[in-house]
Protein backbone atom coordinates (compact mmCIF):
# COMPACT_ATOMS: atom_id res chain seq x y z
CA UNK A 1 0.00 0.00 0.00
CA UNK A 2 1.31 3.43 -1.02
CA UNK A 3 0.32 6.51 0.99
CA UNK A 4 1.07 10.22 0.91
CA UNK A 5 1.83 12.23 4.05
CA UNK A 6 1.68 16.02 4.02
CA UNK A 7 3.33 18.17 6.74
CA UNK A 8 0.97 19.23 9.53
CA UNK A 9 0.80 20.38 13.15
CA UNK A 10 -0.38 17.46 15.27
CA UNK A 11 -3.11 18.18 17.83
CA UNK A 12 -5.60 16.04 19.71
CA UNK A 13 -6.17 12.91 21.78
CA UNK A 14 -6.25 9.19 21.01
CA UNK A 15 -6.63 6.01 23.06
CA UNK A 16 -3.78 3.59 23.67
CA UNK A 17 -3.65 0.26 21.91
CA UNK A 18 -3.72 -2.96 23.90
CA UNK A 19 -0.23 -4.06 24.86
CA UNK A 20 0.36 -7.09 22.68
CA UNK A 21 3.21 -8.06 25.02
CA UNK A 22 0.77 -8.30 27.94
CA UNK A 23 -1.92 -9.92 25.79
CA UNK A 24 0.37 -12.75 24.63
CA UNK A 25 1.36 -13.53 28.21
CA UNK A 26 -2.12 -13.38 29.70
CA UNK A 27 -3.62 -15.52 26.94
CA UNK A 28 -1.00 -18.24 27.39
CA UNK A 29 -1.51 -18.28 31.16
CA UNK A 30 -5.25 -18.54 30.55
CA UNK A 31 -4.78 -21.47 28.17
CA UNK A 32 -2.82 -23.37 30.84
CA UNK A 33 -5.21 -22.51 33.69
CA UNK A 34 -7.57 -24.68 35.71
CA UNK A 35 -10.72 -22.93 34.55
CA UNK A 36 -12.00 -20.46 32.00
CA UNK A 37 -11.08 -16.78 32.11
CA UNK A 38 -11.76 -13.65 30.08
CA UNK A 39 -8.83 -11.56 28.89
CA UNK A 40 -9.91 -7.97 28.23
CA UNK A 41 -8.33 -6.32 25.18
CA UNK A 42 -9.47 -2.97 23.82
CA UNK A 43 -8.21 -3.82 20.34
CA UNK A 44 -6.26 -6.53 18.55
CA UNK A 45 -3.71 -6.80 15.79
CA UNK A 46 -2.18 -9.50 13.59
CA UNK A 47 0.30 -10.61 16.27
CA UNK A 48 -2.36 -11.04 18.96
CA UNK A 49 -4.58 -12.81 16.44
CA UNK A 50 -1.69 -15.19 15.67
CA UNK A 51 -1.49 -16.21 19.33
CA UNK A 52 -5.28 -16.60 19.56
CA UNK A 53 -5.25 -18.73 16.41
CA UNK A 54 -2.45 -20.97 17.66
CA UNK A 55 -3.92 -21.38 21.14
CA UNK A 56 -7.19 -22.57 19.59
CA UNK A 57 -5.34 -25.77 18.62
CA UNK A 58 -5.01 -26.64 22.32
CA UNK A 59 -7.95 -24.95 23.99
CA UNK A 60 -11.28 -23.34 23.22
CA UNK A 61 -11.03 -19.63 22.41
CA UNK A 62 -14.03 -17.36 21.92
CA UNK A 63 -13.14 -13.95 20.52
CA UNK A 64 -15.24 -10.84 21.19
CA UNK A 65 -14.85 -7.15 20.40
CA UNK A 66 -13.55 -6.42 23.90
CA UNK A 67 -11.39 -9.50 24.45
CA UNK A 68 -11.31 -13.29 24.43
CA UNK A 69 -12.73 -16.04 26.61
CA UNK A 70 -10.26 -18.90 27.03
CA UNK A 71 -11.65 -22.26 28.13
CA UNK A 72 -8.79 -24.72 28.81
CA UNK A 73 -9.24 -28.12 27.22
CA UNK A 74 -8.18 -31.52 28.50
CA UNK A 75 -4.47 -32.10 27.83
CA UNK A 76 -3.84 -34.94 25.44
CA UNK A 77 -1.48 -36.04 22.69
CA UNK A 78 -2.85 -35.18 19.27
CA UNK A 79 -2.23 -37.12 16.05
CA UNK A 80 -1.52 -35.64 13.64
CA UNK A 81 0.25 -32.76 15.33
CA UNK A 82 -1.68 -29.46 15.21
CA UNK A 83 -0.28 -26.88 12.79
CA UNK A 84 0.44 -23.51 14.38
CA UNK A 85 0.70 -20.62 11.92
CA UNK A 86 2.56 -17.86 13.77
CA UNK A 87 2.32 -15.39 10.90
CA UNK A 88 5.12 -12.90 11.45
CA UNK A 89 4.86 -12.88 15.25
CA UNK A 90 8.15 -13.72 16.91
CA UNK A 91 6.51 -13.57 20.33
CA UNK A 92 3.90 -16.15 19.30
CA UNK A 93 6.53 -18.55 17.98
CA UNK A 94 8.93 -18.27 20.90
CA UNK A 95 6.36 -18.22 23.68
CA UNK A 96 4.43 -21.21 22.34
CA UNK A 97 7.37 -23.53 21.59
CA UNK A 98 7.86 -24.90 25.15
CA UNK A 99 4.12 -24.84 25.83
CA UNK A 100 3.30 -26.77 22.64
CA UNK A 101 5.94 -29.39 23.46
CA UNK A 102 4.62 -29.70 27.00
CA UNK A 103 1.13 -30.34 25.57
CA UNK A 104 2.25 -33.07 23.15
CA UNK A 105 3.94 -31.25 20.26
CA UNK A 106 3.00 -29.18 17.22
CA UNK A 107 4.06 -28.24 13.70
CA UNK A 108 5.07 -24.56 13.43
CA UNK A 109 4.96 -22.33 10.36
CA UNK A 110 5.50 -18.60 9.76
CA UNK A 111 6.20 -16.05 7.07
CA UNK A 112 8.14 -12.88 6.31
CA UNK A 113 11.42 -12.70 8.24
CA UNK A 114 10.16 -15.01 10.98
CA UNK A 115 11.97 -18.11 9.62
CA UNK A 116 15.25 -16.15 9.82
CA UNK A 117 14.81 -14.82 13.34
CA UNK A 118 16.97 -16.56 15.97
CA UNK A 119 15.71 -19.49 18.04
CA UNK A 120 18.76 -21.66 18.66
CA UNK A 121 19.39 -20.85 22.34
CA UNK A 122 15.77 -21.59 23.20
CA UNK A 123 15.73 -24.79 21.13
CA UNK A 124 18.97 -25.96 22.74
CA UNK A 125 17.57 -25.44 26.25
CA UNK A 126 14.53 -27.47 25.24
CA UNK A 127 16.63 -30.24 23.65
CA UNK A 128 18.59 -30.67 26.87
CA UNK A 129 15.25 -31.29 28.58
CA UNK A 130 14.08 -33.91 26.08
CA UNK A 131 12.45 -31.97 23.22
CA UNK A 132 13.18 -32.84 19.60
CA UNK A 133 12.87 -30.68 16.48
CA UNK A 134 12.67 -31.70 12.83
CA UNK A 135 14.63 -28.63 11.67
CA UNK A 136 16.58 -25.67 13.04
CA UNK A 137 14.35 -23.13 11.27
CA UNK A 138 10.72 -22.82 10.23
CA UNK A 139 8.80 -24.79 9.21
CA UNK A 140 9.44 -27.54 11.76
CA UNK A 141 7.76 -29.86 14.22
CA UNK A 142 8.53 -30.07 17.92
CA UNK A 143 7.66 -33.28 19.74
CA UNK A 144 6.17 -33.70 23.20
CA UNK A 145 9.45 -34.30 24.98
CA UNK A 146 10.02 -31.04 26.84
CA UNK A 147 9.87 -31.76 30.57
CA UNK A 148 11.35 -28.70 32.29
CA UNK A 149 14.33 -29.05 34.60
CA UNK A 150 17.51 -27.00 34.74
CA UNK A 151 18.91 -24.97 31.85
CA UNK A 152 21.20 -22.03 31.14
CA UNK A 153 20.44 -19.09 28.84
CA UNK A 154 22.37 -15.99 27.76
CA UNK A 155 20.55 -12.90 29.01
CA UNK A 156 21.74 -10.64 26.20
CA UNK A 157 20.15 -12.47 23.25
CA UNK A 158 16.39 -12.36 23.78
CA UNK A 159 14.38 -12.03 26.96
CA UNK A 160 11.64 -13.89 25.06
CA UNK A 161 13.52 -17.18 25.51
CA UNK A 162 13.40 -16.80 29.28
CA UNK A 163 9.75 -15.77 29.13
CA UNK A 164 8.88 -18.81 27.01
CA UNK A 165 10.36 -21.26 29.49
CA UNK A 166 8.83 -19.47 32.47
CA UNK A 167 5.33 -19.42 30.96
CA UNK A 168 5.46 -23.17 30.25
CA UNK A 169 6.86 -23.93 33.70
CA UNK A 170 3.63 -24.98 35.45
CA UNK A 171 2.70 -27.31 32.53
CA UNK A 172 5.83 -29.51 32.68
CA UNK A 173 6.47 -32.30 35.20
CA UNK A 174 9.76 -31.00 36.60
CA UNK A 175 10.45 -27.66 38.27
CA UNK A 176 11.86 -25.17 35.77
CA UNK A 177 15.17 -23.66 36.88
CA UNK A 178 16.87 -21.21 34.52
CA UNK A 179 20.28 -19.69 35.14
CA UNK A 180 21.37 -16.65 33.13
CA UNK A 181 24.95 -16.79 31.91
CA UNK A 182 25.15 -13.08 30.99
CA UNK A 183 23.38 -9.96 32.28
CA UNK A 184 19.72 -9.75 31.27
CA UNK A 185 18.75 -7.18 28.64
CA UNK A 186 15.12 -6.06 28.24
CA UNK A 187 14.58 -7.05 31.87
CA UNK A 188 11.29 -5.14 31.95
CA UNK A 189 9.75 -7.72 29.62
CA UNK A 190 10.64 -10.49 32.07
CA UNK A 191 9.12 -8.41 34.89
CA UNK A 192 5.97 -8.25 32.76
CA UNK A 193 6.00 -12.04 32.43
CA UNK A 194 6.33 -12.46 36.20
CA UNK A 195 3.45 -10.02 36.70
CA UNK A 196 1.19 -11.90 34.26
CA UNK A 197 1.99 -15.25 35.88
CA UNK A 198 1.26 -13.82 39.33
CA UNK A 199 -2.16 -12.67 38.09
CA UNK A 200 -2.84 -16.36 37.42
CA UNK A 201 -1.56 -17.52 40.79
CA UNK A 202 1.98 -18.65 39.94
CA UNK A 203 4.92 -17.01 41.68
CA UNK A 204 8.38 -17.01 40.07
CA UNK A 205 11.32 -17.28 42.45
CA UNK A 206 14.19 -14.98 41.45
CA UNK A 207 17.65 -14.80 43.03
CA UNK A 208 21.15 -14.08 41.70
CA UNK A 209 20.27 -14.46 38.02
CA UNK A 210 18.34 -17.70 38.56
CA UNK A 211 14.61 -18.20 37.98
CA UNK A 212 12.51 -21.06 39.36
CA UNK A 213 8.92 -22.11 38.61
CA UNK A 214 7.24 -25.13 40.24
CA UNK A 215 6.11 -27.76 37.73
CA UNK A 216 3.28 -30.23 37.65
CA UNK A 217 0.48 -27.77 38.24
CA UNK A 218 -1.90 -25.41 36.46
CA UNK A 219 -2.39 -21.68 36.59
CA UNK A 220 -5.36 -20.54 38.69
CA UNK A 221 -7.83 -18.64 36.51
CA UNK A 222 -8.79 -15.23 37.97
CA UNK A 223 -12.00 -15.17 35.84
CA UNK A 224 -10.94 -11.82 34.35
CA UNK A 225 -7.62 -10.24 33.41
CA UNK A 226 -6.88 -7.04 31.52
CA UNK A 227 -4.05 -6.32 29.10
CA UNK A 228 -2.94 -2.75 29.80
CA UNK A 229 -2.36 0.03 27.30
CA UNK A 230 0.74 -0.24 25.14
CA UNK A 231 3.65 2.21 25.35
CA UNK A 232 5.38 0.64 22.32
CA UNK A 233 2.64 1.84 19.96
CA UNK A 234 1.77 4.97 21.98
CA UNK A 235 5.34 6.14 21.38
CA UNK A 236 4.46 7.10 17.81
CA UNK A 237 1.63 9.60 18.50
CA UNK A 238 3.63 10.85 21.50
CA UNK A 239 6.60 11.51 19.21
CA UNK A 240 4.26 13.41 16.90
CA UNK A 241 3.44 15.53 19.93
CA UNK A 242 7.14 16.19 20.48
CA UNK A 243 7.44 17.46 16.90
CA UNK A 244 4.41 19.76 17.17
CA UNK A 245 1.78 18.87 19.77
CA UNK A 246 0.13 18.84 22.12
CA UNK A 247 -0.84 15.21 21.62
CA UNK A 248 -2.49 13.16 24.38
CA UNK A 249 -2.66 9.37 24.64
CA UNK A 250 -5.06 8.03 27.25
CA UNK A 251 -5.31 4.52 28.67
CA UNK A 252 -1.70 4.24 29.88
CA UNK A 253 -0.38 3.40 33.33
CA UNK A 254 2.29 5.69 34.75
CA UNK A 255 3.37 2.79 36.99
CA UNK A 256 3.58 0.26 34.14
CA UNK A 257 6.40 -2.31 34.11
CA UNK A 258 6.70 -1.94 30.34
CA UNK A 259 10.24 -0.94 29.44
CA UNK A 260 9.00 1.27 26.62
CA UNK A 261 7.35 3.52 29.22
CA UNK A 262 10.77 5.18 29.19
CA UNK A 263 9.76 6.96 25.98
CA UNK A 264 8.09 9.69 28.06
CA UNK A 265 11.29 10.36 30.02
CA UNK A 266 13.42 10.27 26.87
CA UNK A 267 11.18 12.74 25.05
CA UNK A 268 11.42 15.03 28.06
CA UNK A 269 15.22 14.76 27.96
CA UNK A 270 15.14 15.64 24.24
CA UNK A 271 13.30 18.84 25.16
CA UNK A 272 9.62 18.01 24.74
CA UNK A 273 7.12 19.04 27.42
CA UNK A 274 5.58 15.94 29.04
CA UNK A 275 2.74 15.87 31.57
CA UNK A 276 0.51 13.21 33.12
CA UNK A 277 -3.10 13.38 34.32
CA UNK A 278 -4.53 10.09 35.60
CA UNK A 279 -4.15 7.57 32.73
CA UNK A 280 -3.36 10.18 30.07
CA UNK A 281 0.04 11.51 29.03
CA UNK A 282 0.43 14.68 26.95
CA UNK A 283 3.50 15.63 24.92
CA UNK A 284 4.11 18.93 23.17
CA UNK A 285 7.05 20.46 21.40
CA UNK A 286 9.83 22.23 23.23
CA UNK A 287 13.37 23.16 22.24
CA UNK A 288 14.41 19.80 20.76
CA UNK A 289 18.05 18.86 21.23
CA UNK A 290 20.23 15.85 20.50
CA UNK A 291 20.49 12.98 22.95
CA UNK A 292 22.49 9.77 23.30
CA UNK A 293 20.26 6.83 24.25
CA UNK A 294 21.19 3.27 25.23
CA UNK A 295 18.46 1.26 23.48
CA UNK A 296 19.58 -2.21 24.61
CA UNK A 297 16.55 -2.49 26.92
CA UNK A 298 14.13 -0.66 24.59
CA UNK A 299 15.10 -1.63 21.02
CA UNK A 300 11.57 -1.10 19.67
CA UNK A 301 11.80 2.60 20.56
CA UNK A 302 14.61 3.24 18.08
CA UNK A 303 12.48 4.01 14.99
CA UNK A 304 10.17 6.39 16.89
CA UNK A 305 13.04 8.19 18.59
CA UNK A 306 14.90 8.51 15.29
CA UNK A 307 11.83 10.21 13.80
CA UNK A 308 12.16 12.95 16.43
CA UNK A 309 15.95 13.20 16.64
CA UNK A 310 16.34 13.74 12.89
CA UNK A 311 14.55 17.08 13.50
CA UNK A 312 16.46 17.96 16.71
CA UNK A 313 19.50 20.19 17.01
CA UNK A 314 22.86 18.40 17.20
CA UNK A 315 24.18 14.87 16.86
CA UNK A 316 22.38 11.99 18.56
CA UNK A 317 23.49 8.43 19.09
CA UNK A 318 21.17 5.44 19.62
CA UNK A 319 23.62 2.78 20.78
CA UNK A 320 23.76 -0.86 21.93
CA UNK A 321 21.35 -1.53 19.10
CA UNK A 322 22.69 -4.79 17.65
CA UNK A 323 19.41 -6.65 18.28
CA UNK A 324 17.70 -4.29 15.85
CA UNK A 325 19.18 -6.38 13.05
CA UNK A 326 16.97 -9.33 14.08
CA UNK A 327 13.56 -7.66 13.86
CA UNK A 328 10.99 -7.62 11.04
CA UNK A 329 13.69 -5.82 9.09
CA UNK A 330 17.32 -5.02 9.84
CA UNK A 331 16.27 -1.88 11.68
CA UNK A 332 19.73 -0.40 11.93
CA UNK A 333 19.68 -0.28 8.14
CA UNK A 334 16.02 0.54 7.56
CA UNK A 335 15.88 3.33 10.18
CA UNK A 336 19.02 4.87 8.71
CA UNK A 337 17.54 4.61 5.21
CA UNK A 338 14.28 6.17 6.41
CA UNK A 339 16.10 9.20 7.80
CA UNK A 340 18.18 9.60 4.64
CA UNK A 341 15.15 9.19 2.37
CA UNK A 342 13.35 12.03 4.16
CA UNK A 343 16.26 14.42 3.78
CA UNK A 344 17.92 13.81 7.15
CA UNK A 345 21.44 12.68 8.02
CA UNK A 346 22.23 9.32 9.58
CA UNK A 347 24.89 6.62 9.55
CA UNK A 348 25.61 3.31 11.23
CA UNK A 349 28.62 3.12 13.53
CA UNK A 350 29.06 -0.44 14.76
CA UNK A 351 25.96 -1.22 16.84
CA UNK A 352 24.89 2.42 16.96
CA UNK A 353 22.79 4.69 14.79
CA UNK A 354 24.23 8.22 14.58
CA UNK A 355 21.78 10.97 13.58
CA UNK A 356 22.70 14.57 12.76
CA UNK A 357 19.61 16.71 13.17
CA UNK A 358 18.62 19.01 10.32
CA UNK A 359 16.41 22.08 10.57
CA UNK A 360 14.51 21.63 7.33
CA UNK A 361 14.27 18.01 6.19
CA UNK A 362 12.60 18.10 2.82
CA UNK A 363 10.66 14.83 2.82
CA UNK A 364 10.87 12.06 0.24
CA UNK A 365 9.95 8.46 -0.52
CA UNK A 366 10.37 5.73 2.09
CA UNK A 367 10.26 1.96 1.66
CA UNK A 368 8.57 0.53 4.76
CA UNK A 369 10.55 -2.71 4.29
CA UNK A 370 7.57 -4.76 5.46
CA UNK A 371 8.16 -3.43 8.99
CA UNK A 372 5.30 -1.84 10.94
CA UNK A 373 7.59 0.33 13.09
CA UNK A 374 9.44 1.72 10.07
CA UNK A 375 6.13 2.73 8.46
CA UNK A 376 4.92 4.46 11.63
CA UNK A 377 8.26 6.17 12.23
CA UNK A 378 8.32 7.42 8.64
CA UNK A 379 4.81 8.84 8.99
CA UNK A 380 5.77 10.61 12.24
CA UNK A 381 9.00 12.03 10.77
CA UNK A 382 7.19 13.10 7.58
CA UNK A 383 4.72 15.18 9.57
CA UNK A 384 7.53 17.65 10.37
CA UNK A 385 9.19 17.69 6.92
CA UNK A 386 8.98 20.62 4.52
CA UNK A 387 7.21 18.82 1.70
CA UNK A 388 4.93 15.87 1.03
CA UNK A 389 6.34 12.38 1.51
CA UNK A 390 5.39 8.99 0.07
CA UNK A 391 5.46 5.76 2.09
CA UNK A 392 5.43 2.28 0.60
CA UNK A 393 4.24 -0.84 2.39
CA UNK A 394 1.77 0.76 4.81
CA UNK A 395 -0.15 -2.53 5.09
CA UNK A 396 2.53 -3.64 7.59
CA UNK A 397 0.71 -1.51 10.19
CA UNK A 398 -1.77 -4.33 10.72
CA UNK A 399 0.89 -6.29 12.56
CA UNK A 400 0.74 -4.09 15.67
CA UNK A 401 -1.33 -0.90 15.18
CA UNK A 402 -4.11 -1.22 12.58
CA UNK A 403 -5.77 1.92 13.98
CA UNK A 404 -2.71 4.05 13.25
CA UNK A 405 -4.06 5.65 10.01
CA UNK A 406 -7.28 6.61 11.79
CA UNK A 407 -5.41 8.00 14.81
CA UNK A 408 -3.06 9.86 12.47
CA UNK A 409 -6.08 11.59 10.95
CA UNK A 410 -7.66 12.29 14.37
CA UNK A 411 -4.46 14.16 15.24
CA UNK A 412 -4.78 16.32 12.14
CA UNK A 413 -2.80 14.45 9.51
CA UNK A 414 -3.79 13.04 6.14
CA UNK A 415 -2.99 9.40 5.49
CA UNK A 416 -3.91 9.42 1.82
CA UNK A 417 -3.90 6.00 0.15
CA UNK A 418 -2.90 6.40 -3.49
CA UNK A 419 -2.34 2.71 -4.26
CA UNK A 420 -3.84 -0.08 -2.16
CA UNK A 421 -1.92 -2.91 -3.82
Amino acid sequence: MKVKIAPFQARGEVGAQTSKSFAHRLLICAALADNESFVHMENRNEDIDATLRCLSAFTRVEVFADGARVIPAKRENRTPLPELDCGESGSTLRFLLPMASALGGAFFTGRGRLPQRPLEDLMQAMRLSGAGFTSRSLPFAVDGGYAGGESALPGNVSSQYLTALLLAGPAVPKDTVIRLTTPLESAAYVDMTVQAMAAFGVEVERADGTYRVPGGRRYHAPKEATAEGDFSSAAFPLCMGALAGPVTVRGLSQDSLQGDRAVTEILQAIGAVVSWQDDAVTVQRGDLRALDVDVSAIPDMTPALAAVLMHAQGQSRLYNASRLRLKESDRLVTVRDMVLSLGGRARIDGDALVIDGVANAGGGQVDGAGDHRIVMAAAVASSACMHESVLWGAEALNKSYPAFPRHFQILGGKFDVVDDR
